[in-house]
């Protein structure tokens, strides 16, 4: 694995005041609405089931009731004075069920994340190469004040996707050179080796994925302080979003599908494209044979097929992410 560290210059650090993770430890959420406790409780225990998480009949206790989530512990609900209700999840042992049942409590009560967006500095994380048969997987963070912010908006910083690879390589610069960056990349020998290793555990690509992004912004988030980490979503998975979670405790976690409009997020897709690509080009350089981008198409298997007929189907675990069909459409000739 290679990691790299982009440069921190300028900039003010502000702190200010869709889904946020709510880190262990802090205040039961919140559900408005009526405080009749077991309706709440069998809304939240319905949420639950559609999770395919099941629970236990309620039952009465000191000023509220409270619930088991299979075996990972009991849910307390409490009436509070105003007319709502407050769901205590600190009794679940499992971080990962504690952070569903909160953000479920959290979409119960209509809570939206929009007040966390706001806070600042900002560590957006986005990906590259997930999709891709050739090349690395890489994983970015990029950390933003609002100044920051408005400068990389106003020089063209936008979702990587809609940039010319040109254009993205002098992007990345621009943005490693003026913000705190982490820098996860992953080539293929090496990416092939953990795949296999997590796929054995019954594991898959989203977990290796969660990793590099924890690995990343838990960098950041060290150096400095942090508002709000945002990651564009690529799973919906309950063991996902307790990794993402745990790499910065205290700080608030949204994963949100088109994160990358936001600039910190947009920041993060450009220097992982351009990482990306550099790897693309550096393997193709060493095989001598044009490395394409995408999954399947029948140039990429044509490069794919020259490549095993220089140097043999071995080869191609040093080029690309093998666990792909392609590489059983190359073996079939």
């Amino acid at each position: 694995m290679v990691v790299a560290k982009g440069f921190r210059r300028g900039g003010r650090e502000r702190r200010g005041s869709l889904s946020a993770f709510i880190p262990s430890g802090a205040q039961p959420v919140l559900m408005n609405g009526p405080a009749d406790l077991e309706l709440r409780a069998d809304e939240l225990r319905r949420r639950l089931a559609g999770h395919g998480l099941s629970s236990s009949e309620p039952r009465p206790i000191d000023r509220g009731l409270q619930f088991r989530v299979g075996d990972a512990g009991v849910v307390r609900l409490y009436a509070r004075k105003d007319g709502s209700v407050t769901v205590d999840a600190s009794q679940l042992r499992d971080p990962a069920v504690r952070l569903q049942l909160q953000g479920l409590a959290a979409d119960a009560a209509g809570e939206t994340a929009e007040p966390v967006l706001r806070l600042w500095p900002q560590v957006g994380a986005d990906e590259s190469g997930k999709g891709d048969y050739f090349g690395p997987l890489v994983a970015a963070a990029v950390r933003v004040d609002e100044f920051e912010a408005a400068g990389l908006a106003a020089r063209g910083v936008r979702d990587s996707k809609s940039v010319p690879d040109d254009e993205v390589a002098r992007l990345a610069a621009t943005i490693e050179e003026e913000c705190a960056t982490a820098v996860e990349v992953l080539m293929p020998a090496a990416y092939n080796e953990r795949y296999a290793a997590l796929a054995a555990r019954g594991k898959n690509l989203n977990d290796l994925l969660a990793e590099l992004h924890a690995a990343a912004i838990g960098r950041l988030v060290t150096e400095g302080p942090v508002g709000v980490v945002i990651v564009d979503q690529f799973s919906a998975a309950a063991r996902i979003d307790a990794v993402l979670a745990g790499c910065c405790p205290g700080v608030p976690v949204v994963t949100e599908c088109g994160a990358e409009g936001r600039v910190a997020v947009a920041a993060a897709s450009c220097v992982a494209r351009a990482r990306f690509l550099a790897g693309l080009a550096e393997l193709s350089e060493k095989v001598g044979v044009r490395l394409p981008k995408g999954g399947s198409s029948p140039a990429l298997v044509r490069s794919a097929q020259a490549v095993a007929d220089r140097y043999g189907i071995a080869t191609l675990e040093l080029v690309a992410k093998v666990h792909f069909r392609t590489t059983a459409r190359v073996r079939k000739g």
